[in-house]
C-alpha cells in the first residue's frame, strides 16, 4: 500500500511538485528564522556571561549610543557601597571604516572607548578579556587601538598596522579575541579618541560600567543604585540584559510562529488539492479497489498515506534548503545561526502533521466513493 501511494505522487509530477514546494517553504522558513533567532541569543549568553560588572545608562535610553549622562556622575556611583570603581564608557557606530562604509547589520563593526586608567584599575577584566597579539592599552595611549579578531581577519590587519575610522588614522596595538563575533568586531580605544569621533558634548559620555568588590551582589547593588536615583538612570546586571533579551526573543518566536501559520495553510491548501486531483483522476482506480476487496479503511490509509509521504518529502528537502540558506546568510551577512536537534525534529513534525492534517478531508472523500458509481468513473 505504501509503495502504490509512493508512485501515485508521481503520476502529476508537476502538481505534486508544486504541493512539495509550499511545504519545503514552510519548513525552510521555520529552520531560518528560528536557527538565526537562537543563534543570536547563544552568542548574546556567550557575551553576557563573560560581563561580571553593572551597566549604568541614562533612564529610558533604548540603547548605550542613545544615552547621555554627566562624566562626573562617576564620582556618586563609586560611592555606593560595593562598587569598586565607574568607568565612563562612550559606544559609537562609525560610517566608514577605512574608507569602506560600516553597512548596519547584525555584525556592524562598533568603536567602544572607554576610561583605560579606570578598566586597569579594576578587578574584572570587563568585555575584552583575552589578548590574542600584541599588547593592551595604556591609561595614557591616545592613537592607538585594539580591534577583534574578526576586524583583523575582515580587514587584513596585524599589530601595528593602520586603521582608519571616520577618516582619522589609529595603530593597531594588539588583537583581542571573544566568544562571538559580537565581541570580535569592535574597535576598542581610549576615551578623549572616543569622544573626537562620536562628538558626544564636552563632559558627558554615554554609559558606565561598575566594577564590584562582589560580583555576586549585583543584583542588590543594582536595586541601590536605582532606588539612589530613581529617575536618573537604569542600571542593568548579566540578568536584566538576559530577561529583556528573552523578551525580545519571544517576539520573534511569534513571528517565526506568525509566518509558519501562513506557510501551513498555504502548503496545507496545496497538498489537498493535489490530493483531491489525483483522486478525481483515480475514481475507476479506486472503484476497481474496492470491488476486489478494499475496504473504506484501506482507501483512507492509501490517501493519507499519499499526504503523509508529500510531508516527509517536503520536511526533509526543506530541512536541508533551510540550513543552505543559513550557510550563505552567514557568509554574506555575518548572521550567525543554530541548527540544533530539537528545532530540525520540530520542523520535521510541522511537515508531517502538515501532510497528515491536509490528507484527511480528501481521503473521507475517496472512502465514501461507492464502487458501482466509481467503476463508471464518477
Amino acid at each position: 500500500m505504501i509503495k502504490l501511494s509512493f508512485l501515485n505522487l508521481f503520476r502529476r509530477k508537476t502538481r505534486s511538485f508544486l504541493a512539495l514546494l509550499g511545504v519545503i517553504i514552510g519548513v525552510a522558513s521555520i529552520i531560518v528564522l528560528v536557527s538565526i533567532v537562537d543563534g543570536l541569543f547563544l552568542q548574546f549568553n556567550d557575551v553576557i556571561n563573560q560581563y561580571k560588572g553593572l551597566n549604568v545608562m541614562e533612564k529610558d535610553a533604548v540603547d548605550q549610543p542613545f544615552s547621555i549622562l554627566d562624566e562626573g556622575f562617576a564620582n556618586g556611583l563609586e560611592r555606593v557601597s560595593g562598587v569598586n570603581v565607574a568607568i565612563p564608557e562612550i559606544w559609537y557606530v562609525p560610517e566608514k571604516i577605512d574608507g569602506k562604509a560600516n553597512e548596519f547589520s547584525f555584525s556592524t563593526t562598533s568603536v567602544y572607548g572607554l576610561d583605560i586608567k579606570k578598566q586597569n584599575a579594576a578587578r574584572q577584566a570587563g568585555w575584552i578579556v583575552d589578548i590574542d597579539e600584541g599588547k593592551t592599552l595604556a591609561g595614557n595611549d591616545t592613537g592607538f587601538v585594539l580591534i577583534g579578531k574578526k576586524i583583523a581577519k575582515d580587514y587584513h590587519k596585524f599589530v601595528g598596522a593602520k586603521i582608519e575610522v571616520n577618516g582619522k588614522k589609529f595603530v593597531v596595538k594588539g588583537i583581542f579575541k571573544g566568544e562571538s563575533d559580537l565581541i570580535e568586531n569592535i574597535i576598542v580605544m581610549n576615551l578623549p579618541d572616543a569622544k573626537q569621533l562620536s562628538n558626544i558634548p564636552a563632559g558627558k559620555v554615554n554609559s558606565f560600567t561598575l566594577d564590584l568588590d562582589d560580583p555576586s551582589k549585583s543584583e542588590q547593588i543594582r536595586q541601590l543604585i536605582e532606588f539612589k536615583y530613581p529617575n536618573q538612570v537604569k542600571v542593568y546586571s548579566a540578568a536584566t540584559y538576559t530577561k529583556t533579551f528573552d523578551e525580545t526573543l519571544g517576539q520573534f518566536r511569534l513571528l517565526v510562529f506568525f509566518v509558519a501559520g501562513i506557510s501551513a495553510v498555504v502548503a496545507g491548501i496545496g497538498i489537498v488539492n493535489t490530493i483531491l486531483m489525483s483522486i478525481r483522476d483515480r475514481i475507476k482506480e479506486i472503484g476497481t479497489l474496492k470491488a476486489v476487496g478494499w475496504t473504506s479503511g484501506d482507501i483512507v490509509k492509501m490517501v493519507l498515506f499519499e499526504s503523509v509521504l508529500i510531508g516527509i518529502i517536503g520536511g526533509i528537502i526543506g530541512i536541508v534548503f533551510g540550513f543552505l540558506i543559513d550557510v550563505v546568510l552567514e557568509a554574506v551577512f555575518g548572521l550567525g545561526f543554530a541548527v540544533t536537534l530539537p528545532l530540525i525534529l520540530e520542523a520535521f513534525l510541522f511537515a508531517l502533521f502538515l501532510g497528515l492534517a491536509a490528507g484527511i478531508y480528501p481521503a473521507y472523500r475517496a472512502s465514501k466513493l461507492e464502487p458501482v458509481i466509481a467503476l463508471r468513473g464518477g
